[in-house]
C-alpha cells in the first residue's frame, strides 16, 4: 500500500474557497468523489486545513495500492466530477493538476506505525 501526502499552499484570500470545496467532498459531491477514487484506486484521502507561518495549507494524505498509477489516471481524466476537482484545486491552491510541476513530489515518508504492525 502506499501512503502519500502532500502538503499545498492556499493562494492568500481563499481559505474559505478551500473549506467550501473540501466540505463538498463529503457532502453534495460525495457520491461522485467516491466513483472517482473507485475507479482511479486511491482506497483512502483525507484533507487538513493546516495554519502555518507561511500561510494556510492544504495537506492531503492518500493510500492507494499504486499511487503513481492513480495519479496519472486522475492528471489523464476529463471526467465531469475530475474537472471540477482539478478547477477547485486551482483556484484554491493554484495547482493545475491537468499539467502538475515536472517536479512535483509528493511529502516524503519518514515514519509509519499502525497497531496492528506494532505488535511483536
Amino acid at each position: 500500500m502506499d501512503h502519500t501526502c502532500f502538503a499545498l499552499p492556499v493562494i492568500a484570500g481563499q481559505t474559505e474557497r478551500a473549506r467550501t470545496f473540501m466540505r463538498q467532498l463529503d457532502g453534495p459531491r460525495r457520491t461522485e468523489f467516491d466513483r472517482s477514487e473507485r475507479r482511479i484506486g486511491i482506497s483512502k484521502e483525507l484533507w487538513f486545513l493546516a495554519p502555518l507561518p507561511s500561510g494556510d495549507h492544504l495537506v492531503g494524505y492518500i493510500e492507494a495500492v499504486d499511487f503513481a498509477r492513480a495519479f496519472e489516471a486522475f492528471i489523464a481524466s476529463r471526467d465531469a466530477f475530475d474537472m471540477w476537482f482539478k478547477a477547485e484545486m486551482l483556484a484554491a491552491t493554484g495547482l493545475d493538476m491537468n499539467n502538475p510541476p515536472a517536479d512535483a513530489k509528493p511529502a516524503e515518508l519518514l515514519s509509519h506505525y499502525e497497531a496492528a504492525s506494532a505488535a511483536v
